[in-house]
């Protein structure tokens, strides 16, 4: 089965799971900006780790033939720091535009405050102004509150659906989506997020239409071999091959595709 990871950190992976990702049929993975652990102090760290991800990480991904892509955002947990959220920005519109960038992301609420909010609002704008896809985070806490409000935004924003992935779904905030056409996301980290077992029942239920799947791994409790097990699970259930493949490997490819910069060759 071929696969692309459309959502892990990899800076925060050491270079043996590059290895097992391509033995296990991974050809592709995209990563977005995220937090870091600990606070960040300067918009110079920013432009750092964004060189980081964009340069070295897709580094280490050629040596096992893996093409690895980008998404550049000012990240939710962050942009709760306003001053440097206002020098973040404009290096964000700077770097959206290298060459491995395939969207902006991951944006989104994460206490669910004003201040995330307008955050929010001026990278949907940013994504807007350059016809470019965007990752949404939704937060852990009070999810269904803050999924509700991450759409309203959105709305307010006039978004292109189809250019607008929310991901970290669970079975609550899946209703919520009857009669859009936004991409849904569903992270596999058992921890935070999502079982295999639970994964495989949503998507069971919901089908495959504009679904995503992914490990969202990182320095955390989390596996970047969670999409490929997703799949023996569905094989081991007898969901059909096809819409496996689509899950996989064809949605990531129509969403992502969506960038000027996916390079990725079918």
């Amino acid at each position: 089965m071929r696969i692309i990871e459309p959502h892990c950190h990899m800076i925060s992976r050491v270079t043996d799971d590059y290895e097992r990702m391509a033995l296990a049929g991974i050809e592709a993975v995209v990563e977005p900006s995220f937090w870091l652990g600990a606070p960040r102090t300067s918009a110079g760290t920013f432009v750092d780790y964004f060189e980081l991800i964009i340069d070295w990480e897709t580094q280490r991904a050629k040596l096992f033939g893996i093409d690895h892509f980008t998404c550049i955002a000012m990240n939710p947990r962050e942009a709760n720091n306003v001053p440097l959220t206002q020098e973040v920005l404009p290096v964000v519109a700077q770097y959206c535009r290298r060459e491995t960038c395939v969207a902006i992301g991951e944006i989104g609420f994460d206490r669910q405050t004003d201040a995330e909010e307008a955050a929010i609002r001026a990278q949907l704008q940013l994504a807007k102004k350059l016809d470019m896809p965007v990752v949404i985070h939704l937060p852990h806490q009070f999810k269904k509150v803050g999924t509700e409000r991450t759409l309203k935004v959105v709305t307010d924003e006039k978004m292109n659906p189809g250019k607008v992935l929310l991901d970290h779904n669970t079975e609550e905030t899946m209703p919520l989506y009857a009669g859009t056409k936004f991409w849904r996301g569903l992270s596999i980290y058992p921890i935070t997020k999502l079982t295999i077992e639970r994964a495989a029942n949503i998507v069971e239920q919901y089908g495959v239409e504009r679904l995503l799947v992914n490990s969202a791994c990182d320095w955390g409790p989390s596996d970047p071999l969670n999409v490929p097990k997703l799949v023996q699970e569905l094989v081991v259930r007898k969901f059909p091959r096809d819409q496996i493949e689509q899950l996989v490997f064809r949605n990531p490819i129509a969403f992502y595709g969506q960038s000027d910069r996916w390079t990725f060759k079918a």
